[in-house]
């Protein structure tokens, strides 16, 4: 790393690929927690998306963040990451915050 100031741009988007993160590791635990009698194969779709999303998305704003470089293009990947990974959650989160 280098030793940049840590600006609150280059903080917002270390925060948005901490979320695509978790977004990806969660997708893999519901994934490895799945029973047997459910798994049909086309789950398998959703790891190969989700990784792709974690290795074009989320990895390079990752990156860009950790080292202080292209903080604007690392942040409107955090916007894009944020959107999908938020999207996808926002039918269970009513029910969460219900819980």
């Amino acid at each position: 790393m280098t030793n940049k100031a840590w600006t609150p741009l280059r903080i917002v988007v270390l925060v948005a690929a901490g979320i695509g993160t978790l977004f990806w590791l969660a997708s893999l635990v519901l994934w490895w927690t799945m029973p047997d009698a459910s798994r049909d194969g086309f789950e398998i779709i959703a790891i190969a998306l989700t990784t792709a999303y974690f290795v074009l998305l989320v990895l390079p704003a990752l990156l860009l963040g950790l080292f202080g470089r292209a903080l604007r293009f690392a942040a409107v990947l955090g916007v894009i990451i944020v959107a999908l990974s938020s999207d996808t959650l926002w039918p269970w989160l009513p029910w969460w915050l219900l819980g």
